[in-house]
């Protein structure tokens, strides 16, 4: 039976089933295959943990919820508003005193989204002034 190259679950399950029932030399099935030695054993390890379900394809992206929330999101914008020329560092430090555990990259991302950076902050701030002044 005809199996599609690009179906990678069906071709994981049937070299598993050529070598543990074939009888053939597993270097052989591994050649057929295109595999590892380590990547066979590692699918034969999730198969018999998982079964068929353990050999299809993972989604890709993050593993775990987005660390930073609209509240947290919220906070860090504020506190660049407040004051464009403050660090990311300071942030973080402030941010920490209530209680707030954000990193300091995680910040420069959000101010990175939302264009605050200090470059542009402190750009804005200044046409801000200028339309004050007229």
């Amino acid at each position: 039976m005809p199996i599609r190259q690009d179906d990678r679950a069906a071709l994981d399950l049937a070299m598993l089933i050529a070598g543990e029932t074939s009888g053939r030399p597993l270097q052989e099935i591994l050649t057929e295959f295109n595999r590892s030695r380590s990547t066979y054993y590692e699918k034969l390890r999730i198969f018999r943990e998982h079964g068929t379900a353990g050999l299809l394809p993972k989604p890709t992206g993050p593993r775990q919820p987005w660390r930073r929330s609209m509240s947290v999101v919220a906070q860090i914008v504020n506190c660049r508003l407040r004051d464009p020329g403050r660090s990311p560092e300071a942030i973080a430090a402030e941010l920490a005193h209530r209680q707030v555990h954000v990193s300091v990259r995680s910040i420069e991302r959000t101010l990175s989204e939302f264009g605050l950076t200090r470059g542009h902050a402190e750009a804005q701030l200044a046409g801000t002034e200028i339309h004050r002044a007229r």
